[in-house]
C-alpha cells in the first residue's frame, strides 16, 4: 500500500512501521493521562489544557511551545497532537511513564533549571532522560511481547 495505510487497513506511524492503536483506544488513555494534575498545565509554561506532547520526552505541550519543539526538529524531541494524530502504543507509554511530573523532578534531580528551549532539550539532563524513558518503554513494549524488528 502507499503511504502509512497498510494492506490490512493498519495504519503505522512515523514510517517506523509500529501499527497505530485504535483512535477510541487511544482517546481512553488520553482521558485519564490529560486529567492527571502536572499534566494539565504545559511543560514548558504555564498555559493549561495542554493538547500537543513531545512522545521524546513525554510531555504535554500548549500549542505555541509545541510550535517550538517543532522548530527544534524531531533529532531533539518528536511532536504530536493529543487529539488530531494517530498514535502507538509506545508513544503513549511514552507518555504514561513520564508525564510532566516524572519529567519535572528528573530535570530539577540533575541541575537542568533552563525554561524551554532548545538549551534544556539540548541539556546533558534532557539527553539522559530520554534514554531512560526509552528503555523504560522498550521495556513496557517487551512485557505485552511488542517487538519491533
Amino acid at each position: 500500500m502507499s503511504g502509512n495505510i497498510q494492506k490490512d487497513g493498519s495504519i503505522t506511524a512515523a514510517g517506523k512501521g509500529q501499527v497505530c492503536i485504535p483512535t477510541s483506544s487511544k482517546n481512553q488513555q488520553f482521558r485519564k493521562l490529560k486529567n492527571l494534575p502536572a499534566n494539565t498545565i504545559c511543560f514548558d509554561c504555564p498555559n493549561t489544557r495542554p493538547t500537543w506532547a513531545s512522545t521524546t520526552y513525554g510531555i504535554f505541550l500548549c500549542l505555541d511551545c509545541s510550535a517550538e519543539h517543532r522548530r527544534m526538529g524531531v533529532h531533539i524531541t518528536f511532536v504530536r497532537s493529543v487529539d488530531l494524530d494517530e498514535w502507538t502504543q509506545r508513544q503513549i507509554d511514552a507518555m504514561r511513564i513520564g508525564g510532566n511530573g516524572n519529567a519535572k523532578k528528573f530535570f530539577r534531580k540533575h541541575g537542568c533549571t533552563a525554561q524551554a528551549g532548545e538549551k534544556k532539550y539540548t541539556s546533558k539532563a534532557a539527553v539522559a532522560y530520554r534514554a531512560e524513558l526509552t528503555k523504560m518503554v522498550e521495556a513496557e513494549a517487551a512485557k505485552r511481547g511488542d517487538v519491533v524488528g
